[in-house]
């Protein structure tokens, strides 16, 4: 059975590659797509609701045009949106190829609701807090397999080290082995909203929480904690061997030397903080997701500030912002293009996603409806 699985594996990733490589997204029908449901930033918790068997036997998928958001032609957005009652249908996962200008939005089940996917080998892993896992093509735009997974799961992690897929829920993480899907290690008791892994650790943050775990994950055992908490989002630079840490609540960036488990750095700038569940649209700043530059040089927050803060990765410290020029703008997701050129960023406040040259601060393109608190990149 395992021999099996391996080659179910390798068999999906080679077609991912030979699809994107040539003309395979070529047959898609170009339809107005529906706005992505869409949470901002914490998702309701849903109750277990599996996908129905021909939507699985199908693959169903829908696709429309990605307007006119720019970018490097090879680039391919990804990213996953929520259910009622935090925005409009089904949880859906958005697959937008930039030099096709189009997008393939492929539904999943009733009240699903997916956060954070992870993307690897041609596929990504959808988590859903109603229990389901799912794995999508990003070749064909299907889903191609799902697997049971535990209730309230938003965060999927890839630690390629450990050859593991690791879920996290607010109260659970739980590795899995690809291709086989099969549970690893579970930690219970323990969760957040946010796992950065650097080599085999892993780094749990929480907004409930007052520490950051460092996670074993060959065992799964919690080895240590870092005296920072409040955290909203985190990001390791593998460059300079550290993790930037971003406090939902006030603003603060703290970074960590992973070599050594010590703080060497907390950046305060007076524009950021003011966050919370019960002041989610009129909070003047506050980080939503962050991004390392592809040279290692910068590190990238969202803020609901509505620009774009630059940090200096090598030292660390607070350079510049790029104001989003959009009125009252509040972003959340955030996606550096692998060339370093452009930023794609969620606009929270206007029910839509920009691209932004990150060398004259001008937006590009943009498409409405289109949304994800993590966009991730990957090319073709």
């Amino acid at each position: 059975m395992k021999k099996r699985n391996q080659g179910r594996w390798l068999a999906l990733a080679a077609t991912a590659s030979m699809v994107l490589a040539g003309c395979g997204t070529a047959s898609a029908k170009t339809i107005a797509s529906a706005p992505a449901g869409h949470s901002a930033s914490h998702p309701t918790m849903a109750t277990n609701s599996p996908a129905s068997s021909n939507s699985m036997s199908q693959g169903t998928t829908s696709s429309g045009m990605a307007g006119s958001l720019k970018g490097i032609p090879s680039d391919i957005l990804i990213g996953a949106a929520a259910s009622p009652p935090s925005g409009p249908g089904n949880g859906t996962l958005s697959i937008t190829n930039i030099g096709m200008k189009r997008t393939w939005t492929v539904p999943l089940a009733a009240n699903a609701n997916a956060f954070q996917v992870a993307i690897g080998h041609g596929l990504v892993y959808v988590p859903t807090l109603g229990g389901k896992t799912y794995i999508v093509s990003i070749a064909s735009h299907k889903v191609v397999s799902s697997f049971n997974s535990p209730l309230n799961v938003r965060i999927a992690t890839l630690a390629e080290a450990d050859h593991l897929l690791i879920l996290t829920s607010a109260t659970s993480v739980t590795a899995y082995s690809p291709p086989s899907d099969k549970p690893v290690w579970k930690l219970p008791k323990i969760g957040g909203n946010t796992l950065a892994v650097a080599g085999q650790d892993g780094y749990l943050s929480s907004t409930g929480s007052s520490s950051t775990a460092i996670i074993d994950l060959k065992n799964g055992h919690v080895v240590k904690t870092i005296p920072v908490g409040q955290i909203e989002n985190s990001v390791y630079d593998p460059q300079h061997h550290t993790l930037w840490l971003a406090d939902w609540f006030n603003g603060d960036m703290t970074i960590v030397n992973t070599m050594t488990n010590r703080i060497v750095r907390v950046s305060h700038q007076a524009e950021g903080g003011g966050f919370s569940m019960s002041n989610k649209m009129s909070a003047p700043g506050g980080f939503m997701q962050l991004a390392v530059s592809p040279s290692g040089q910068s590190v990238y927050a969202a803020s609901f500030s509505g620009n774009i803060m630059v940090y200096n990765a090598e030292t660390n410290r607070f350079q510049k912002n790029i104001p989003v020029k959009i009125p009252m703008a509040k972003l959340s997701g955030l996606a550096i293009d692998p060339s370093g050129q452009y930023a794609y960023t969620t606009v929270e406040s206007d029910k839509e996603t920009v691209a932004l040259s990150l060398k004259t601060g001008q937006i590009v393109g943009k498409e409405t409806g289109l949304m994800s608190n993590r966009w991730f990149v990957t090319r073709h």
